[in-house]
C-alpha cells in the first residue's frame, strides 16, 4: 500500500467516525476515496468518489491527475478494460504532472503487455477474487480450485472454495494460551491432502491429513530438538520438499521425505533465510530454489545443484510454465520488478528470458497452477501510531488523536523519554523489497526531528531508551545469526551487544527492561530444563554478572515499573485456558494478580504499561472486532474499561506527565488475486 492509502485508511479510522456529511474540498473526497478502496474494498464508491473529483475540482490539476490514475487502478482490480482509457487521459491531459503522468505510463505499457514475449493480448487479466480481510491465506491448490487460509478469530486452518466461497474448517486445536498454532502449508498435486507445520509450545510437528482435516497423522515430531517445515509436494504425490532446522545449533537441511516408507533423503546444508527450495518440475527430475537473488537448480538423479540464472539484479523464481518446457520468475532488472519466462532444457537456460509483464510488485506470495494462473497473496496492513491526551482525573483519552509523524504513516513502538522532552518512534523506509529500520527522534521542546539507522545494519524491535537518552535498548539478531540484545547509540547509531542469548533459550519475546539508574537490565531466556518455563534475568552492565529474578510459566510483554520495584507482566495460565495479568515484586519474589480474562472471551491481551506514578497498570484486551483499553491498581481491586477502539490498538504507553498517551493502530488485510491468459502459447523444444 503505498503513503497516501496508509494516510487515509487511518486518517478515516480516527476522524470520519461520527461525523456528518459537510461540502468536501477535493482533498477530502481524495481521502474518502482511498479509504473506500483500501480500507473498505469498495471500489465502485471509489472510483465515484474520484470521478466527483474529476468533474468539480478541475482547477485543481495535481489532485484530478491523481484521482484519474486511482480510477485507473481501481479499474485494473475489477478486470475492465476502462482502466487504459483512465491512464491514457492522463498521459495526454496531465503531463504536466510528472509523478501521475509516470505511473500512468508504466500502467500502460503493464495492461497493453508491453513486452516482447507477449502474445498481443491488450486486456486486463488481473482480478480480484478474495477480499480476505484479517483471514490469512497460506496456500493455493495445485488446479486453482481451493485456497488454505489462517482464521483470524481462532488462529486455525481452513479450506475455501475460490469458486463458490464455501468454507471448511480444518484444524480445531489452534489457541494462543496453549501456544499451539499453524504454519507453512502445501497441498498434494491431487488436491485431496494437505501436509502442514504445526507449532506446539515448545517445538515442531510435520502433519499430514486429508483437505479436510480427517485422517490426521504426524510425519515428524520436533521433540528432540529437530523441527521440519513443509514447502512443497513432489510431482508424483508420495514425497515431501522440506527444510529441517535444529534450534540448538541453528543448522537448517534440504530433505525430501517419502510417505511411502518414512525414509528421509538429506540433501545438504541450507542458509535459514533462503528456506524456498520448493520449485520440482513437473516429473520431479529438477528442483528450482532462490539463494542471494539468484536461481539454482538441484538435480535430484546427478543429487548436484547449479546455477540456473545468475545476474547482478534480483531475481525470483515463482514455477514451472504448465508444460514444463520453461520457469516463470520476476526480476527487477528492469528497475521494477517484472514477469518473465525463460525456456529450459535438460536442466540448463535455453535463450534469453523474455518479458512477459511489467511491473507485478513484490513481496507478494505467488503460486502458479497447472493451468497456467497466477495467484497473488497481497498483504495490504497498515498501521501507524498515535498521541491522544489524557484526562488526569479519569484517565479516560479525551479529544482527538493525531498521528506521531503525519508525512510519513507507518509508525510503531513510541513512546518517550524518562524526562518526557523526547518521542521516539520505529519506522521502516525504502522500496519494499528492501526496507530499512529506521529510529525516528523528535524534540518535544523543539519540534526537530532526526532520523537514526544501526551500524551495522540489524534486524531489531521494540526499541527503549537508556534513563540518559545515550542508548535504545533492542531486540535483535546480529552476525552470524547472534540473538540477543544491542544497544544502538542515539547518536551515531553504533551497535553493540548487551546480552547474549543462546539460539536454545530464544524466548518468543525477550521483552527488554532498563534498570531505573541505567546500570542494568533485564530481559527474558527459556528455560533449558523445562520448554515453558521462562526466566527473568538481571545482568549489571558494569560487572557483567547476570542473576536469574524468577522463573515462571510462559511469562510475556513484562514492564518495569517507575521505580524498579516491580514488574507488571502477563503469562498464559493453561489448565484454565487464561490470560493472566500480575506483578511480581522482585525483592519478594512475591506475585500478585490483578485480571484474568478467558481466551473465549478475548483473543489475546497485550502491552501492559506503568501509569507514571506506579499506582496503576494499563493494558489492552484484544476482542474479535477492535480492542479495549483497562486501567487496574498495581495494589489489587477491580478494574476499568477506558476506551474501546474498533480497531486493533496496542503498545500503549503514557508521557511522564500523565497527560498524553502514544499508541498504535493496526488494521490486518489480505487480498487474493489472479492473473490468467498471459503466458505465451509455446510448444514442447521451441
Amino acid at each position: 500500500m503505498n503513503r497516501l492509502s496508509i494516510i487515509a485508511a487511518f486518517f478515516a479510522l480516527v476522524f470520519f467516525a461520527g461525523q456528518n456529511a459537510l461540502a468536501q474540498s477535493g482533498y477530502d473526497l481524495f481521502q474518502k476515496g482511498l479509504v473506500q478502496e483500501n480500507v473498505n474494498g469498495d471500489l465502485d464508491e471509489a472510483i465515484r468518489l474520484y470521478k466527483q473529483i474529476v468533474e468539480d475540482h478541475t482547477d485543481e490539476r495535481p489532485l484530478v491527475a491523481k484521482a484519474l490514475v486511482q480510477i485507473g487502478l481501481c479499474y485494473e482490480k475489477l478486470g475492465t478494460t476502462e482502466a487504459r482509457t483512465a491512464y491514457e487521459r492522463v498521459v495526454r491531459e496531465y503531463a504536466d504532472q510528472p509523478e501521475s503522468s509516470k505511473v500512468a505510463r508504466e500502467r500502460l505499457s503493464a495492461i497493453t503487455g508491453g513486452a516482447s514475449g507477449a502474445t498481443g493480448r491488450t486486456e486486463v487479466a488481473m482480478r480480484r477474487i478474495w477480499a480476505a480481510g484479517r483471514d490469512a491465506p497460506l496456500s493455493i491448490s495445485p488446479d486453482g480450485r481451493y485456497v488454505v487460509f489462517s482464521a483470524s478469530d481462532n488462529s486455525d486452518l481452513w479450506l475455501r472454495d475460490i469458486q463458490s466461497g464455501e468454507q471448511k474448517r480444518i484444524t480445531r486445536e489452534a489457541s494462543l494460551v496453549d501456544w499451539t498454532f499453524p504454519g507453512k502449508v502445501a497441498i498434494s498435486p491431487d488436491g485431496k491432502q494437505i501436509v502442514y507445520f504445526w507449532w506446539v509450545r515448545s517445538y515442531g510437528e510435520l502433519r499430514l491429513s486429508a483437505l479436510d482435516g480427517s485422517s490426521m497423522k504426524v510425519l515428524h515430531s520436533g521433540q528432540e530438538g529437530r523441527s521440519m517445515y513443509p514447502l512443497a509436494w513432489m510431482p508424483d504425490g508420495h514425497q515431501i520438499l522440506a527444510v529441517s532446522f535444529n534450534r540448538k545449533d541453528n543448522n537448517y537441511r534440504r530433505q525430501i521425505i517419502s510417505l511411502q516408507d518414512g525414509v528421509i533423503r538429506d540433501i545438504g546444508q541450507l542458509d535459514r533465510q533462503y528456506m524456498d527450495w520448493s520449485y520440482p518440475n513437473q516429473d520431479g527430475q529438477y528442483i528450482a530454489y532462490n539463494q542471494n537473488g539468484d536461481i539454482f537448480i538441484y538435480h535430484t538423479e546427478t543429487e548436484k545443484d547449479s546455477v540456473l540464472i545468475k545476474s547482478p539484479s534480483n531475481d525470483k523464481m515463482i514455477g514451472w510454465t504448465p508444460d514444463g518446457f520453461g520457469i516463470l520468475f520476476m526480476s527487477d532488472r528492469s528497475g521494477t520488478f517484472d514477469l518473465y519466462i525463460l525456456r529450459i532444457e535438460n536442466g540448463r537456460p535455453l535463450g534469453e528470458p523474455k518479458l512477459l509483464r511489467k511491473d507485478i510488485g513484490t513481496n507478494k506470495k505467488l503460486y502458479l497452477t497447472r493451468d497456467g494462473q497466477l495467484f497473488r497473496i497481497e498483504n495490504t496492513s497498515t498501521s501507524n501510531s498515535f498521541i491522544i491526551n489524557v484526562d488526569e482525573q479519569t484517565g479516560k483519552l479525551t479529544g482527538t488523536p493525531s498521528p506521531v509523524d503525519a508525512a510519513y504513516p507507518g509508525a510503531s513502538w513510541s513512546a518517550w523519554s524518562p524526562d518526557g522532552k523526547l518521542l521516539y518512534y520505529s519506522m521502516s523506509k525504502g522500496p519494499s523489497d528492501n526496507r530499512t529500520q529506521v529510529l525516528v527522534i523528535r524534540s518535544e521542546v523543539t519540534g526537530e526531528t532526526r532520523e537514526l539507522t544501526s551500524k551495522p545494519k540489524l534486524p531489531w524491535y521494540r526499541p527503549i531508551l537508556s534513563p540518559d537518552g545515550r542508548r535504545f535498548a533492542v531486540t535483535g539478531t546480529g552476525e552470524n545469526r547472534n540473538f540477543g540484545v544491542f544497544a544502538i547509540d542515539s547518536e551515531s547509531g553504533v551497535v553493540s551487544q548487551l546480552a547474549k542469548i543462546p539460539t536454545e533459550n530464544e524466548p518468543v519475546d525477550p521483552s527488554q527492561n532498563w534498570s531505573p539508574d541505567g546500570k542494568a537490565i533485564f530481559y527474558k531466556v527459556r528455560s533449558l530444563e523445562k520448554s515453558e518455563e521462562f526466566i527473568i534475568r538481571r545482568k549489571d552492565l558494569t560487572t557483567g554478572e547476570e542473576k536469574d529474578v524468577h522463573r515462571g510459566i510462559h511469562t510475556r510483554d513484562m514492564k518495569i515499573s517507575p521505580d524498579g520495584t516491580r514488574f507488571v507482566y502477563f503469562r498464559n495460565d493453561r489448565p484454565t485456558k487464561s490470560y493472566v495479568l500480575g506483578i511480581l515484586d522482585l525483592q519478594s519474589g512475591k506475585e500478585l494478580e490483578l485480571w484474568r480474562v478467558p481466551e473465549a472471551d478475548s483473543p489475546d491481551i497485550s502491552g501492559p504499561t506503568w501509569a507514571p506514578d506506579g499506582r496503576h497498570v494499563l493494558v489492552a484486551k484484544s476482542l474479535k472486532q477492535g480492542s479495549e483499553l483497562w486501567r487496574f491498581p498495581a495494589a489489587g481491586g477491580p478494574g476499568e474499561k477506558l476506551h474501546f477502539s474498533p480497531e486493533s490498538t496496542w503498545g500503549f504507553v503514557m508521557h511522564p506527565s500523565g497527560k498524553r498517551m502514544a499508541f498504535t493502530q493496526s488494521r490486518t488485510n489480505y487480498e487474493l488475486w489472479v492473473l490468467e491468459n498471459f503466458l505465451p502459447e509455446y510448444t514442447a523444444g521451441e
